[in-house]
């Protein structure tokens, strides 16, 4: 269990971190469908997994983001489908 600065989130799944950012999904979340990128720095980025659009975060500079947005694109359907297991 996690705390977040509105909610207890109760399930979430990690990927493995690829160079210097991981993949993670959170279970009891809101709005679009989307991914949590992190940094090793702890520069946080959520990304709509349908778009690949940046909802939220940021990290500098922005060609830290471009391996990760690769791996959305390329996992958008395993990514979909955990979202979619953890927000029913």
């Amino acid at each position: 269990m996690i705390k977040c600065n509105h909610f207890t989130i109760l399930a979430m799944t990690n990927y493995d971190i690829v160079g210097d950012w991981r993949i993670r999904i959170n279970g009891m979340e809101h709005g679009a469908p989307h991914v949590h990128v992190i940094s090793r720095d702890g520069s946080r980025v959520s990304v709509a997994i349908e778009t690949g659009e940046v909802l939220a975060g940021g990290v500098q500079p922005l060609k830290r983001l471009v391996a990760a947005l690769a791996d959305i694109r390329a996992n958008k359907a395993k990514y979909l489908d955990e979202y979619r297991r953890l927000n029913p």
